[in-house]
């Protein structure tokens, strides 16, 4: 043990130390908290505001030394003392001092409050030797351990999580990578999380979050294999967050990772016909029509099973066009990201529909924007009805009429009436409430969708439905959460 003895000492009788290591030597006490004053700035008065709402540390004493006429001169704590110090009398500070006045405003609303003494570690005049030991482990950070380690991003946002009882989206990785044997602690919170805030760089490593939870897409063995790329790559020499700064920076940092490869913007060229045989007169052969991708002639109609029979043996029928390459998650021709997947507890025709809207193509050369609109309709009407009666209890009385059980008389029987009763009657959380209500509010979720299914001249438009899906999109996997 280094000999210090526990005492409270009166406030009046601890004088800031006008040898403080974070500047050189003053005259005097006063000086001292000037030039603390100066240096630190706005630090001081957002500690003074502190202490004056919640009191010293509990978990840190101050250090002294023992002085002449019953003084202890502050070895540690010296910016605590000069803001209390202050507080409690700021007749201390020259009256031009800039802040003075701050200092005299707390005085008059916590002068009552404020601590007269003060718990201290004493240490006698010649053992500083002995208390600055300790003044130079905490400073001067760990030490080999035997100073204060600090927490790492994800330490610290765990400690959050705790008292907010919420996770990060970054440590719930991290938690995952954890139960699987991967130590994540050199990667920055703050990349994982900017990395994360883009839906399609989620999507394509196998999960997403709904209502903030981490939710696997993909078969967890596989999503930790993604994880476990991308903690090696931001582990790796000459990775830094500008390679993922911003939403295209990050959507080609993680195909470059998970050897993905974009998919093509405009559909491939077709092939060059080979050259014609010679005729029988040595002359070339008049080349016949190719087909048009699909099958359909460049004469806009369908071959005849007796045209291509007549064709000869020598032209092949036409063949169809091969599929596409799967979609990447940066570019796909779908309404719905190809790459994510619904979880299996959701009902078995939601998952139905949703994987349709993956396969059907909203835009380019094959899209099908009517059948797109048609199967988003169903979606969503679907959604809605069993998100009601799961939660909400409704039901169908089989007799064209969805009811709610606690009230009898209150029929929802149109899409428009339940997707109104969901946003102004189910406690959705503000921003998706807002959504569906602008969605209702301008036609777009309903008599949008139902004229394309109903009015034989209203032509869908690719733009207006990919609009439709991108706000609805949050409020359906906010259904989707809830469902579960």
């Amino acid at each position: 043990m280094d000999g210090h003895r526990k005492a409270y000492i009166k406030l009046d009788d601890l004088l800031v130390n006008p040898e403080n290591y974070r500047f050189d030597p003053v005259e005097n006490q006063q000086d001292a908290m000037l030039v603390l004053l100066q240096d630190q700035k706005d630090k001081i008065l957002n500690l003074a505001r502190d202490i004056a709402q919640r009191g010293l540390s509990p978990l840190e004493r101050l250090s002294v030394k023992e002085a002449e006429g019953g003084k202890y001169i502050i070895l540690e704590g010296n910016r605590r003392i000069t803001a209390l110090k202050l507080m409690s009398n700021p007749a201390e500070l020259p009256d031009d001092y800039t802040y003075k006045g701050v200092f005299e405003e707390l005085h008059e609303r916590y002068k009552d409050m404020l601590p007269a003494v003060v718990e201290c570690a004493v240490y006698a005049a010649d053992e500083q030797d002995a208390a600055d030991r300790w003044v130079l482990l905490k400073h001067t950070g760990e030490n080999q351990g035997v100073g204060t380690v600090p927490w790492n991003s994800f330490q610290k946002q765990r400690f959050e999580s705790r008292h907010k009882k919420k996770k990060s989206t970054a440590l719930q990785v991290v938690d995952l990578l954890n139960e699987n044997g991967v130590d994540a602690s050199g990667v920055l919170a703050t990349n994982l999380e900017r990395l994360l805030t883009t839906p399609q760089v989620r999507h394509a490593l196998g999960f997403d979050f709904i209502n903030k939870q981490l939710t696997l897409l993909e078969p967890e063995a596989e999503v930790f294999q993604k994880l476990k790329k991308v903690v090696a790559r931001m582990n790796a020499k000459g990775f830094s967050v500008s390679d993922i700064y911003h939403a295209t920076d990050r959507l080609n940092w993680i195909q470059d990772v998970l050897g993905l490869q974009p998919a093509p913007v405009t559909p491939a060229p077709a092939p060059t016909p080979s050259p014609a045989p010679a005729a029988s007169n040595g002359s070339a052969a008049t080349p016949a029509s190719q087909p048009a991708p699909g099958g359909t002639p460049s004469n806009g109609t369908a071959p005849s099973l007796s045209s291509t029979a007549s064709a000869g043996t020598n032209t092949p029928p036409p063949q169809p066009a091969p599929a596409p390459a799967p979609a990447a998650p940066s570019v796909y021709y779908s309404l719905v990201n190809p790459t994510k997947v619904l979880p299996q507890t959701i009902p078995g025709k939601i998952r139905i529909i949703y994987k349709e809207l993956q396969t059907v193509h909203v835009t380019g050369s094959r899209q099908a924007p009517h059948a797109v609109a048609a199967l988003l309709r169903i979606l969503i009407e679907i959604t809605a009805q069993e998100y009601l009666m799961k939660k909400h209890d409704f039901w169908d009385d089989r007799g064209n009429h969805f009811r709610n059980r606690s009230d009898r008389t209150l029929t929802l029987d149109e899409l428009r009436d339940k997707l109104n009763y969901i946003a102004n009657n189910c406690g959705l959380p503000g921003n998706i409430a807002k959504v569906l209500r602008a969605l209702l509010g301008r036609q777009l979720m309903t008599a949008e969708l139902n004229e394309v299914m109903h009015n034989t001249i209203f032509t869908a438009d690719a733009a207006a439905i990919k609009g439709i899906w991108q706000n609805f999109e949050s409020v359906f996997d906010y259904l989707i959460g809830e469902m579960q």
